[in-house]
């Protein structure tokens, strides 16, 4: 076997080469890159927030032949699209329904009826029958300011005093 002798430039080239193929820097980590997809989902869930002011007839005489008219509100915030149906129930009231609502003589036995309807004209009755004596309202996202309107017939004969009762304002959606 033969030696064969390699001249300084074929030396120089020979580390040249060798160089090159080393990383540009001395311990240079090699670095991998691995990817995945990430599924981001949300389910929105309807929901409704009500809340109902009180409705205050102020005073009625006990020999008045002329009906007490009042007017509350009812404030609604459900998520957009939604068709919401608000009812109004019998009341706390002893003896009442939704055709006949009844309030209560605080510290007596006495009873004041009266009666809730949807439109200013008092017509239209407001109850707690879906479909029938219901109202329902298309939300759209943003607070909605729903009317209420009372009457305490005239002609009712009872004692002095405070009269009172609890509604119940149901929304389904």
């Amino acid at each position: 076997m033969r030696l064969r002798h390699i001249g300084p430039r074929s030396y120089f080239f020979a580390v040249w080469l060798a160089l090159a193929v080393l990383p540009a820097t001395s311990g240079a980590q090699i670095t991998y890159t691995a990817t995945a997809g990430m599924p981001v989902r949300i389910e929105i869930v309807a929901s409704c927030a009500v809340s109902a002011a009180d409705l205050d007839f102020g005073a009625y005489a006990s020999n008045q032949s002329t009906p007490v008219q009042g007017q509350t509100t009812i404030q609604l915030l459900c998520g957009s699209g939604t068709v919401a149906e608000l009812s109004l129930d019998a009341g706390s009231g002893p003896g009442g329904s939704t055709n006949r609502r009844r309030m209560e003589q605080e510290g007596g036995r006495d009873r004041l009826d009266y009666d809730l309807f949807q439109d200013p004209g008092r017509t239209i009755h407001w109850g707690d029958r879906s479909g029938v004596d219901t109202l329902e309202v298309e939300t759209t996202g943003a607070q909605q300011t729903v009317p209420v309107y009372g009457q305490v017939p005239g002609g009712q004969r009872v004692r002095d005093g405070i009269y009172s009762d609890m509604i119940t304002v149901r929304v389904l959606f």
